[in-house]
Formats: C-alpha cells, sequence, structure tokens
C-alpha cells in the first residue's frame, strides 16, 4: 500500500505530458473508458495495482486523490485534508466519470483521469474553484473496498456484491413468493446448488439461512449478487447434516433472483382484509407450531401484530375480534420463544397480552416462567400467586410456586453466606488487633485504628437486614427500569418498521414516476465532498 511520499514520486513519474503553455495533457497510454467510447474519460495508468479484482457497485471504496484544471491550478485534495475519501461506487453520489473511473482500479492502483465537463460539473461548474464546461484532472490512489453491508443491524453479517444488475425498481417483501437460483459454499467447497420457490420468511423450509431471506428483500428481478453470510445469519451454532456444514459456518453464495411476486403489504388492505388475512396468519403459525417449527411460527404470529396493532379505527363488535386476534397473537409469540429459550422475548410478549387483559392466565403463566428462567422469582412469584388466587386449583401454577419459593430461600442464603463470609473476616482482624488468642465482640473502626467493643448485636443485625432490604428494593427499581425501557425501544423499533414500511410504499411510487436524465447529464447528487457535482 503507498504512503503519501510514495504517491508524490509516483505521480512527479507521470507519462502525462506538459504542452508549451503549460497544460496537463494525457499521454500515449492514456485510454476511453466511457461506455459509449465518446472521449469523456481518458484513464491513465500511474502505478499498476494488485490482483485481478477491483470494486464492484455498492461497494464502499476508500481513495486518496488530487483534483486540477488542466492549467495545473489545484482545486481540492484529500491529502491536504489528511484523510482518505470514501463513497459508495456506482450509486450517482459522486461525478459521473468517478463511478466510471475507479471501478476499473485495482487495489493500490494510482491512476489519472481527464474529465470532460459532460462527466463533471457541466455547464455550471462548481464556482468559485471549478469554472464552467471546465475539463478536470483527477489523480486518485484507490487503497480499498467493503462489500455492502446490507445486514439491518449494519453488523457485517451480511455482505452483499452484485455481480449482475436487476431490472426495474421493486423488490421482494415479507411473504413475496420468489423463484432463486442457489450456489452456496463453505470454504470454497460447494454444498448447495440448486433452483428454489419459497415465500419470504418461510425459506427456512427448504433450508435457506435467514441472511438470504434479508438479502432478497434488497434484489432486483434478474440480478445475480454474491452473498457472504456470518454464522448469525447462516445456520447458527449448529451443525447442518444435509450439508455436510460444521456449527457456526461461514457462508458463500451466489444468489440470482430469476422471478418474484411482491404480496400485498398491509397498508393495501382495507380493515375487513386486515382481519382476515390475520387469521389466515393464526391458522398458518398453529401448524407450524404443531411442527414444531417454532421460528416460524413466531413470525407468522408476529404478522398479526404488524397487521393489527396500530388499526385504530375499529368499534363495537370488530374492535373485540382485533384485540381477541392481538391478545392470542402475543400470547403465542411468547410461547414460542419459550420454546426457543428466548426468555426476554417470551416476557415482553406476554406483557404486551397482558396489557390486553390483565387477568389473562396464559399471559400471567407465560410471563413467570420467563421471569423464572431470567432468574427473577419475586416478579415470578407474583405472577403465578395472582394466577392461585384466581384459580386455586391451578395446580401448574401451584407447582411453579413452590419452586420460586424455594430458588428465593436459596439465593437468600447464599446472601446470608455472602454477609457471613464478611463479618468472620472482620472477626478475624478483631482477633489480630486483639493481640491474643481471644475471641471480642465488635467490628474494627478505621477512625481509632482498633477494635469498637462496644456492640449491640441486635442493632447491628437490624442495620445489616436494613442494608439487605435496601439493595433488594434498588435491584427491584433497576429491573423494572430496565424492562420499561426495553418496553420503549421495543415501541420504537415498531414505530420505525412501520414508517420505513410507509417510506418504502412512497419511494416506490416516485421510483415508478422517476425522472428521465438526458443522456449526458449528472443526476443531482448529495453532499459528498469537492467531487459531488453542485
Amino acid at each position: 500500500m503507498a504512503t503519501e511520499d510514495s504517491m508524490d514520486v509516483t505521480i512527479g513519474q507521470s507519462n502525462s505530458t506538459m504542452s508549451s503553455q503549460d497544460l496537463i495533457v494525457p499521454g500515449a497510454g492514456a485510454i476511453d473508458i466511457t461506455p459509449n467510447v465518446d472521449g469523456g474519460v481518458l484513464k491513465e495508468i500511474l502505478r499498476e495495482g494488485v490482483g485481478d479484482d477491483g470494486p464492484f457497485e455498492g461497494e464502499q471504496v476508500f481513495v486518496h486523490y488530487l483534483g486540477q484544471l488542466p492549467d495545473g491550478t489545484k482545486f481540492d485534495s484529500s491529502r491536504d485534508r489528511g484523510d482518505k475519501f470514501d463513497f459508495v461506487l456506482g450509486k450517482g453520489r459522486v461525478i459521473k466519470a468517478w463511478d466510471l473511473g475507479v471501478a476499473t482500479m485495482k487495489r493500490g492502483e494510482v491512476a489519472r483521469f481527464f474529465c470532460r465537463s459532460d462527466y463533471a460539473y457541466g455547464e455550471t461548474g462548481s464556482p468559485p474553484r471549478i469554472p464552467p464546461n471546465a475539463t478536470l484532472v483527477f489523480e486518485v490512489e484507490l487503497f480499498d473496498w467493503k462489500m455492502e453491508d446490507i445486514s439491518k443491524a449494519k453488523d457485517e453479517g451480511i455482505l452483499r456484491r452484485t455481480l449482475k444488475k436487476g431490472e426495474g425498481y421493486t423488490s421482494p417483501n415479507e411473504g413475496a413468493l420468489v423463484n432463486i437460483h442457489i450456489v452456496g459454499r463453505h470454504n470454497d467447497i460447494q454444498f448447495d446448488d440448486r433452483s428454489v420457490q419459497f415465500n419470504i420468511g418461510e425459506g427456512s423450509e427448504q433450508d435457506i439461512p435467514d441472511g438470504i431471506e434479508v438479502a432478497l428483500e434488497k434484489f432486483k428481478k434478474g440480478e445475480k449478487s454474491l452473498v457472504k453470510l456470518s454464522p448469525a445469519y447462516g445456520f447458527g451454532s449448529k451443525p447442518m447434516e444435509k450439508f455436510n456444514l460444521p456449527p457456526n459456518a461461514d457462508l458463500e453464495y451466489e444468489v440470482e433472483l430469476k422471478s418474484f411476486e411482491k404480496a400485498k403489504e398491509s397498508w393495501e388492505f382495507d380493515v375487513e382484509e386486515k382481519i382476515e388475512q390475520a387469521k389466515i396468519f393464526k391458522d398458518k403459525g398453529t401448524q407450524y407450531f404443531k411442527e414444531g417449527k417454532y421460528s416460524l411460527a413466531s413470525k407468522q404470529y408476529s404478522k398479526i401484530v404488524s397487521f393489527l396493532e396500530f388499526e385504530k379505527t375499529l368499534k363495537d363488535e370488530k374492535l373485540k375480534e382485533k384485540d381477541q386476534l392481538l391478545l392470542a397473537a402475543h400470547l403465542n409469540v411468547s410461547m414460542c420463544a419459550l420454546k426457543m429459550e428466548n426468555h426476554i422475548e417470551a416476557r415482553d410478549s406476554a406483557t404486551k397480552a397482558l396489557e390486553i387483559d390483565s387477568e389473562n392466565e396464559k399471559g400471567l403463566f407465560r410471563r413467570g416462567m420467563a421471569h423464572s428462567a431470567l432468574a427473577e422469582p419475586e416478579l415470578a412469584l407474583r405472577d403465578f400467586e395472582k394466577i392461585v388466587s384466581k384459580d386455586p386449583n391451578n395446580k401448574a401454577a401451584l407447582n411453579q410456586i413452590a419452586i420460586c419459593k424455594a430458588k428465593i430461600k436459596e439465593l437468600t442464603q447464599r446472601e446470608k453466606q455472602l454477609y457471613s463470609n464478611i463479618f468472620r473476616k472482620m472477626a478475624e482482624q478483631d482477633k489480630l488487633a486483639c493481640g491474643n488468642n481471644s475471641w471480642s465482640c465488635g467490628w474494627w473502626d478505621d477512625k481509632q485504628r482498633g477494635v469498637n467493643l462496644d456492640v449491640d448485636l441486635k442493632k447491628v443485625e437490624r442495620e445489616k437486614q436494613q442494608e439487605l432490604e435496601m439493595a433488594k428494593a434498588q435491584r427491584r427499581k433497576e429491573i423494572a427500569a430496565l424492562r420499561q425501557r426495553t418496553q420503549e425501544i421495543k415501541k420504537a423499533r415498531e414505530e420505525a418498521k412501520r414508517r420505513e414500511e410507509e417510506a418504502k410504499r412512497l419511494e416506490e411510487e416516485s421510483e415508478q414516476k422517476v425522472e428521465t436524465f438526458p443522456e449526458n447529464s449528472n443526476p443531482p447528487l448529495s453532499n459528498c465532498g469537492v467531487v459531488e457535482k453542485k
């Protein structure tokens, strides 16, 4: 990788020539890289790069550059600022010449690009540094690039490289019927090669990893891309015996989206249709649950929530029907989460069910089980005792009450043992301070640097108990605050998802009415440095 000093040396050895008017002009080795070979962008390699690969559209590239007018006037330099410049390639976020030019480079390459005004800033220029209709000269060094991160968490768990662009403006959505061809590899060994059709959200029925389903929601029809998955988005910590894959395997897929049929979005249904669709989700989820496919079942029940949670227009019997469907959905999500040992989601979903029906025994029991699994026996005990107050013969709740009391007793004994150890150490200090083998009742007094023997043992015990109760009360407050914060975050995420769906709908509507730009013009660009079109 070249340093700044080596860059300067390399540029100094350029094959470009200067005319008698000291203009920078292309050397004999410059080539036309425009698609129509119209001379709009000429490239001259100043230093060859390494390897065979270059960056692809959608990938984040990292460069240093020097921008000059043909007379040698410098108008910008990333090196002067001390930071590399990065941008997403091929998305129109920089001038057209940059999207074309950087896509032809290799890692470590240094190149000079001669950019005609219609591939740069056009008739208006970028005052005051770039005049109208200006041809520009850029010297660019490509350091590195990253594959496009399309994971929702932006944790680089799903990376995409577009091998062939798709067509149109729309992409599959949750529930869409997709027809794809995939080739899967692990450590360069192929383990899968097939065409498959499925509904997004139910790909695991066809042994499709979750990460591929997430990626497909970014694809266009006909697109072919390389997709890399971390274990969390692949098959996880369990071995996939069907494909002879070990636990925690990193995966690489070539995915081609042959065709798809979008599922109707929730906003496309009227109120009556939403309720009917929710019933279909419920039946489908129940079938998956009976088959032990808890993740798929949970997705179906969660769709009920997304369809009905924010529906505020229903009244009377329809309102009751909606609430009953939502109640069942939250309860069933909680049960699925318990089966998958996702105890936080189990607790939160049960709590949402209890917001609809505070006396619901299933909601109380499932939240109690989640609390118990989260080492919160006091909170679990409250839920189980509330069940028994309504149904004294509920054997399952009575059994859990006994378990919770045993856990609380065990925790109390541990706390007593902890305090006992502390006081035993203090007593050891007393004995050493007395200078003899006799034991004294008291404690070490730092101010007196000795043992205080004027001790009210009952008072000490009371104070110890008070401190213990205060600690427990503080812990309960912290748990309550954490639970409230978790609920707030979940509500915020749900609202963000709803807004994202609405924005996606509006975006698709606007894309269908997209403005057509003349062949040699640049679209409006976002702010990304001097190389953007102003």
